[in-house]
C-alpha cells in the first residue's frame, strides 16, 4: 500500500508479510513480539487489526539491530 502525499514522495507501507520478508522473521514471531512489546519498528494503526510497517522505520531499526563493528 501507498499513500500520496502532495509534493512529497510516496510513503511504503508494509505488511506483515513484508516485514517478515525484510527481516527474516516469521510472521507468528512478529506477532508474538508485537504482543509482548519486544522491539520491532513503530507500526502504523489503520483501523481495527488493521497494521502497517513504514519502511523507513524498517530501515532504520534495522540499523539499530547491527551489532557493534569490531575493531
Amino acid at each position: 500500500m501507498t499513500v500520496h502525499h502532495p509534493g512529497a514522495r510516496p510513503l511504503a507501507l508494509l505488511t506483515a508479510q513484508d516485514l517478515a520478508d525484510q527481516t527474516g522473521m516469521s510472521m507468528s514471531t512478529i506477532y508474538r513480539k508485537r504482543s509482548i512489546g519486544e522491539s520491532l519498528p513503530r507500526a502504523v494503526k489503520l483501523g481495527g487489526h488493521a497494521v502497517r510497517w513504514r519502511q523507513s522505520d524498517v530501515d532504520a531499526w534495522i540499523e539499530e539491530q547491527l551489532e557493534p563493528e569490531v575493531g
